[in-house]
Order: structure tokens, then sequence, then C-alpha cells
């Protein structure tokens, strides 16, 4: 026939079908791409940030470290022996240091006993450490402080604040109260600045790391504990604990005081080095506020070098956990729960 024919598709079984793209149905919903758009982010893969140190395994950069001892221990006495070796860029317990401009917020202090202490740490006069004390004519200012975020921005400073409870002004019990005071602390660091808080313990048997609203541990990204003894000096040995850490297992330290050369490292008794459930896990549930479960809590202490027999053992005498689904508990931060959600372990 000469009229025009359809020809009907020809289909060849044993060929392999054409590969088509799948594109999902979001049903209208907005795709990752288009989301950045109407926020103007930028992709997170798209950045850069590697984990830096401001001294090396022990205060990272641009981030929130918290040290706390009973009154007394010598937590100020380390605290102004960072400051000068941050300033001066010289090695603090035999570790690198990046040298920084450090600004010392001083509100426990006297003018006369910080200047005896800088004398005894053997930290030489320099521009680069500032301390404001109630000496000034003007007090010295708390995290939210614009002035500080601008100083942050400008210099990417070790701040260090002496102490926590000077500076917030509401319950530090409150855990509303207390994250929203952290939140200062957190927006400094992202604009630049290295942070140190130091805070007092408690009397309790749940406050022995620190005194407060857990959101105060939850908050940081390191926290160390500090224990000493005295001898005929105003400190002598101290030992470092490292009871949280958000960016690799935590490391103890010891030092011990040397009168006009500051603090030397020394080595800690055998087997103190090595991390704990009693220095790891307290952190990892403080982090985790609505509550986690065993499983997931002993694959974050794993991951900071603690094993899971440990962190059972650990869990057990743990005061505080509801119910999950099914026979799940769930371990929640020491500070107070609704009394209905609490099951005694």
């Amino acid at each position: 026939m000469n009229g025009d024919v359809e020809q009907q598709p020809q289909t060849h079984p044993s060929e392999p079908f054409m590969e088509v793209e799948f594109v999902p149905d979001v049903g209208g919903l907005p795709t990752p791409e288009n989301t950045n758009a109407v926020f103007g982010l930028s992709p997170v893969w798209n950045l850069t940030a590697d984990i830096e140190w401001l001294i090396a395994d022990v205060i990272p950069l641009s981030a929130v470290t918290l040290l706390t001892a009973e009154a007394g221990t010598g937590k100020t006495w380390v605290a102004q022996a960072i400051a000068g070796a941050v300033a001066h860029g010289r090695r603090f317990l035999g570790r690198e240091v990046k040298q920084r401009p450090v600004l010392y917020l001083d509100g426990e202090n006297p003018l006369a006993l910080v200047l005896q202490r800088l004398g005894q740490l053997s930290i030489d006069p320099t521009e680069a450490l500032s301390i404001w004390g109630g000496w000034h004519s003007s007090e010295p200012p708390g995290p939210k402080d614009e002035r500080l975020l601008n100083f942050a921005r400008e210099y990417q400073p070790l701040i260090i604040f002496d102490s926590l409870v000077y500076f917030h002004q509401g319950d530090e019990q409150s855990a509303t109260e207390t994250r929203a005071f952290m939140n200062f602390f957190r927006k400094l660091a992202n604009a630049g600045a290295t942070l140190v808080v130091l805070h007092h313990t408690g009397k309790g048997k749940s406050s022995k790391r620190y005194r407060g609203s857990s959101d105060i541990e939850a908050s940081v990204d390191m926290a160390y504990h500090l224990e000493g003894t005295r001898k005929a000096g105003p400190v002598d040995r101290l030992r470092m604990t490292c009871f949280k850490s958000r960016f690799q297992p935590g490391q103890n330290f010891g030092l011990e005081f040397h009168q006009g050369r500051g603090f030397e490292d020394v080595a800690l008794p055998q087997g103190t080095q090595k991390a704990s459930a009693e220095t790891v896990v307290p952190g990892i549930i403080a982090d985790h506020p609505d509550g986690i479960n065993g499983m997931k809590t002993k694959a974050l202490a794993k991951e900071q070098g603690v094993g899971k027999n440990a962190v059972d053992e650990f869990l057990r005498t743990w005061p505080n956990w509801k119910a999950g689904t099914g026979k799940e508990k769930l371990y929640l931060p020491r500070e107070a729960v609704p009394a209905e959600e609490v099951r005694a372990a």
C-alpha cells in the first residue's frame, strides 16, 4: 500500500532498559537548593571549618571551655597562667599555643592580689593582655555586652570570665534562665572568640563537678574539674580532669606550681589519664536534655574511649530517667524533672 502506515514500536527484550532519572515528588515542598535561596544560606558543604586548638589538646579555638573547682583550689591561678601563655605565645604545660589578644574579666579578685599573682606566675607586661576588674571606673561587662561581640569579631581573642556567678544575674539552678545566659557565650564563640568560663562546684553529691543547672555543662564544648593540694605555697600540685569534650577523647592533666615560673606539667598517677564513665557519661546525658537511651550513650562514650561495660555499670546508679518506648530507659540530666516522669533507678 502507498498510504502512510503507522509504524509500531519494536521491542528488543535483550537490550538493557534505558536509565531514566528519578525525580521524587516532594508535594510542592521546597528543595534544599531553593530553601537556601529563601533564607540566603550557603550550603554547609560549601563551608570549611577545621578543629583548631588555642592550646593543643586543652582549649579549642572559637569554643567555650568551662573550668570548675572548689573555692580556693587554684582555678584563678590556672586561668591567669593560661592568659599569660596565650598573650605571649608561650607553651603551656609543654603544649603549643597560638598567640592571641587576651581579655581577662575579673569579678572576683582585688587589684593587689592580681598584681601579686602576675609576679608569682612570671607573666611579664604586654599590651596583648588586658585585665578588667572592679578597680576600674566601670564594672567588667558580661557576655551579652555589645563591645565584647565587636571585640570578638575584630580580634578573635581569648576572653576569660572569672567567674560565672559574678556575670550571671539570674538563677543558676533554673534551666531556662541559665540556658538563655549561656547562649551569649556561644554567640561570642561564633563571632570568633575563644571563651574560658570559671565556675564553682557545689557541696552536694550531684554538684561535685559544677554548681547549678545541667544546662551549664550542656552549653560548653570542653569542661575541666580542678582538684589540688597545698603545701608551703599558695598552690602546689593540681589535677585537671576533663569531664566533657565535644572534639576528641578528653585528656587529664597534672600541673605543678613553681614560684616565679608558673605551672609545669607533671605525670599523673598511672591510670588517671584514661577517660572514665564518671568523666564522660554525665556530659553525654547533659547534651540530651530530653533523654538518651543506653545504646546511644554507649556509642558516644566509645568515641571518647569508654567501654560499654563501664557505661552500663555507671548508668545503674544514674538517678534520673524516664520510660521510653517498650522497656527502653531514657536517661535525663541530673537536675529535677517532672516527678511523674521519673522512675527510681
